[in-house]
């Protein structure tokens, strides 16, 4: 249920703490536009003078689920951590769990306060135990590429499923942070921004420079809410994200262009200060909390020199695009297909990995590529058999128990027992149905 608004406008001095009216937090419905909340929009509508906005969007979520595990969940997350903490790598290998379409790895250890911890692309779990009081069942991330790719609706629905399958949930799920940015293009000289030019309620400003050339502000970092205006083509040099270039493509970047983001960080008591508890809360609040962050909360001005009150000073033009940013009722993009798998990439396989054999080519005078992968799978299944007296493993051994391990970590594949068995887990459930219906207890 969305929470109730009121007109409380008390505020607090600290950093990054909301002081706005909850009200600011207007449904998105009330646009007027009718159509479903996106994560992406379209820059056709959202230009001025200044600049084109690339990119509107929810960078980063974390959610929390109430519920009760059931027993079978309970068993197979127990046994599976069980078998992640074994220095064996074929039982290690085990440690996997099947949930909602996904496979997730299992950690061998929780994370405080919560007993368990799961992983895939997607999604990171914190797991509660069984009969936990005073924890949610789960505390979940939910990884930026996917809400980059895919509408938060949708992704919401899958987790909910995920979360679900490990027991009864009592109630929709609640936001915990949520991170919302905007991409943009812009002719305003932002590295000549000045901290006297932003009319703010934060106290605490930063500026970051990266080989010398600046790359950013933040501001209020570490508050209960906080900003980053920062250059993200520097940023994507060091980790390089090309389905997030490609959407700006599809928008009219010229793949030259520095592209800037700004971003607001909203903890969770952020959230409650303005109103949004629950998922639905957040999404039908996304333009109040835009038009909160960026005319209430943060504003870049244009000096004036007869007028020394700086809160009437004129709104900057780049800032006027970045408030312009749309959150509801315009038209996708193209959706790109995004994995639950986590294995490396087409480029780490086929220009990383590459390396290894074009040195053995070079160091053993092969020039072709065909026989020179030949020599060397025949030259490794020497190397390890001939060792084999040492390190207990041979050739195969050694091939199997890499290949069982990576399918682990890379959420390709349940591995099974080796020796055919059922698995470690599911033998406790079915051991403890069987105890049970023979009275064991």
């Amino acid at each position: 249920m969305k929470s109730n608004f009121n007109n409380d406008s008390n505020t607090s001095r600290r950093d990054g703490q909301i002081h706005a009216p909850r009200v600011l937090a207007c449904p998105v419905a009330d646009s007027g536009q009718g159509t479903k909340s996106s994560n992406t929009v379209p820059s056709n509508c959202i230009t001025n003078d200044s600049g084109r906005i690339l990119r509107c969007g929810i960078d980063s979520l974390y959610l929390s689920y109430q519920g009760e595990m059931t027993d079978d969940s309970f068993l197979r997350l127990t046994k599976t951590k069980e078998l992640a903490k074994s220095d064996l790598v074929e039982t290690a290998s085990l440690a996997q769990i099947e949930l909602y379409k996904h496979l997730f790895e299992v950690a061998a250890y929780g994370s405080h306060p919560y007993a368990f911890v799961l992983r895939d692309a997607w999604y990171r779990l914190q797991v509660s135990k069984q009969g936990a009081r005073n924890t949610p069942l789960a505390y979940c991330k939910i990884a930026s590429e996917v809400l980059t790719k895919i509408s938060p609706l949708e992704v919401v629905a899958d987790l909910t499923g995920v979360v679900s399958a490990i027991g009864a949930l009592s109630d929709t799920p609640n936001v915990s942070r949520t991170d919302l940015c905007v991409d943009f293009v812009s002719t305003y000289p932002i590295d000549q921004i000045i901290n006297d030019q932003w009319v703010t309620k934060a106290r605490k400003f930063a500026q970051y420079t990266d080989d010398r050339r600046f790359s950013g502000f933040a501001i209020a970092a570490g508050g209960v809410l906080s900003a980053r205006l920062y250059n993200k083509t520097i940023e994507m040099k060091k980790n390089p994200r090309p389905y997030l270039e490609a959407m700006w493509r599809e928008q009219g970047w010229d793949g030259i262009s520095d592209v800037w983001r700004l971003e607001f960080q909203f903890q969770r008591q952020a959230l409650r200060d303005l109103g949004v508890k629950s998922f639905p809360d957040l999404m039908a609040s996304l333009a109040g909390l835009w038009q909160y962050v960026t005319n209430d909360w943060l504003r870049h001005t244009v000096p004036s020199t007869s007028d020394k009150t700086q809160t009437r000073w004129p709104t900057s033009d780049l800032w006027g695009l970045l408030q312009s940013a749309q959150w509801s009722g315009l038209n996708e993009v193209s959706r790109i297909n995004s994995e639950r798998s986590c294995g490396p990439s087409d480029r780490s396989l086929f220009v990383n990995g590459l390396s290894t054999l074009t040195s053995f080519m070079a160091r053993d005078g092969y020039l072709d590529a065909g026989e020179a992968s030949a020599a060397y799978l025949e030259a490794a299944r020497d190397y390890h058999n001939r060792h084999s007296e040492l390190t207990g493993v041979d050739f195969e051994n050694y091939v199997s128990t890499k290949v069982r391990d990576k399918r682990k970590a890379y959420n390709i594949a349940r591995n099974l027992p080796l020796n055919g068995s059922i698995h470690p887990a599911e033998k406790a459930v079915a051991d403890e149905y069987r105890k049970r219906s023979n009275g064991d207890y």
